[in-house]
């Protein structure tokens, strides 16, 4: 979303539009809300799609992480426009489904999966299941064998890089769960020979982590991942898939969408550089990069309490409905609904019995009053998806907005 105020007003659309005023579309609404933007979700996916394919004829798939974001409407609206969904439980892929997301669209991530899990994304008929470990890799082929099918799988490798971010969402370095390095190998391949009519490989995947910008790091990950692809090959298997995971970044500290899109198109130029010669179907897993910036959580202020040392503004909403300022020490723009022109500065609270329960710290605001809204910017990641009921409060309500109306 583009914000900006006018009239006093914070309002989203095109600078220099008129815009669609952020309080008309909650000013009906009770408690705290999350707002989507359509619009915003489309045009992040058609630049990525349009860098992945360079102009060129790259068979690749978009495959949403909706992990971090599973709102029926978005996955409906990615699902019209070709995507696929990367989940990571079976709840998910029920959701995905729902939202009607066609099956052949749809892989099952995710490093515990239960054999119930793995029995109904295979009796749905799913893309593929990507594989953690030889254990899981013996259960997917049980689990086949009752079903009289033949599962597609990947494996997903830990190529051991270091990819700069939070430690809380690095997933590719030698010391987290996720994925396999090369001396698991043999057992795979054992276990693949031993049951061919119920397991078939149809490639490889890997990723890294989340919050990425170092296209350097993105590279050598997917090098290391064509080099066990060749090895692979060498072994017998004819690997037609490469999943490349995700991650790509955003700036919460700027509304600066255009060096993001920048980073996607510098992104697809990378990744068509790294797999040239490769005859492969391409998957791709973002999540944050396609719907964090179209999200807002609007709360409102319930006291203004001043301190000696701070002053705190007290919403309805905080930890419980918006994870990442506690969990990750994340930082989102805080934007009230009316700009009165005078400064402050505010630690931004929640209604929870925690110390961790805040939602920015020591920012400089326009002067709030008891009653007045706020906006939470970039919230359309890893937001309501992460949302509890703690000290038994309400979820917040979700509203979808396309072309400036709200369509749910």
């Amino acid at each position: 979303m583009a914000y900006f105020y006018s009239g006093g007003r914070l309002k989203v659309g095109a600078p220099g539009s008129n815009g669609t005023d952020i309080h008309d579309l909650v000013k009906d609404q009770t408690g705290p809300v999350y707002i989507y933007d359509l619009d915003n979700v489309v045009k992040r996916f058609e630049t990525l799609k349009a860098a992945l394919e360079g102009g060129g004829t790259l068979r690749h798939t978009i495959h949403f992480a909706m992990k971090s974001n599973s709102h029926p409407a978005i996955l409906a609206k990615l699902a019209s426009l070709g995507a696929g969904v990367d989940t990571v439980s079976g709840g998910e892929v029920k959701l995905a489904i729902e939202a009607g997301v066609p099956a052949d669209r749809i892989i099952l991530s995710g490093v515990a999966k239960t054999e119930r899990e793995i029995e109904y994304s295979l009796s749905q008929g799913i893309k593929q299941i990507n594989v953690e470990s030889p254990q899981e890799l013996a259960r997917i082929a049980s689990v086949a064998r009752k079903l009289g099918k033949t599962a597609d799988v990947a494996f997903r490798m830990n190529p051991d890089v270091n990819p700069k971010t939070h430690p809380y969402i690095t997933t590719g370095f030698r010391e987290n769960k996720f994925g396999m390095d090369e001396s698991f190998l043999p057992e795979l391949i054992a276990i693949l020979r031993d049951t061919p009519q119920h397991l078939r490989l149809r490639g490889l995947t890997q990723h890294i982590g989340s919050q990425l910008f170092d296209l350097a790091v993105m590279k050598e990950a997917i090098e290391k991942t064509i080099k066990v692809h060749r090895h692979l090959e060498t072994e017998g298997f004819q690997l037609d898939r490469l999943d490349i995971g995700g991650g790509i970044g955003i700036r919460y500290e700027t509304g600066d969408e255009e060096e993001e899109l920048s980073l996607v198109r510098d992104y697809g130029r990378m990744v068509r550089e790294a797999i040239r010669g490769l005859d492969v179907e391409l998957l791709t897993e973002p999540g944050r990069v396609l719907v964090a910036r179209s999200g807002l959580l609007i709360g409102e202020v319930q006291y203004i309490k001043r301190a000696p040392a701070k002053t705190f503004a007290i919403l309805d909403t905080g930890m419980h409905h918006l994870m990442r300022p506690a969990l990750y020490g994340a930082k989102h723009r805080v934007l009230p609904l009316h700009d009165r022109g005078a400064k402050q500065n505010y630690d931004i609270c929640g209604p929870i019995c925690e110390s961790s329960d805040f939602l920015a710290k020591d920012v400089t605001l326009p002067e709030l009053h008891q009653g007045d809204r706020v906006a939470i910017a970039d919230a359309g990641a890893y937001g309501f998806v992460m949302a509890s009921r703690y000290n038994a409060h309400e979820l917040p309500r979700e509203l979808v907005v396309e072309n400036g109306v709200i369509v749910n």
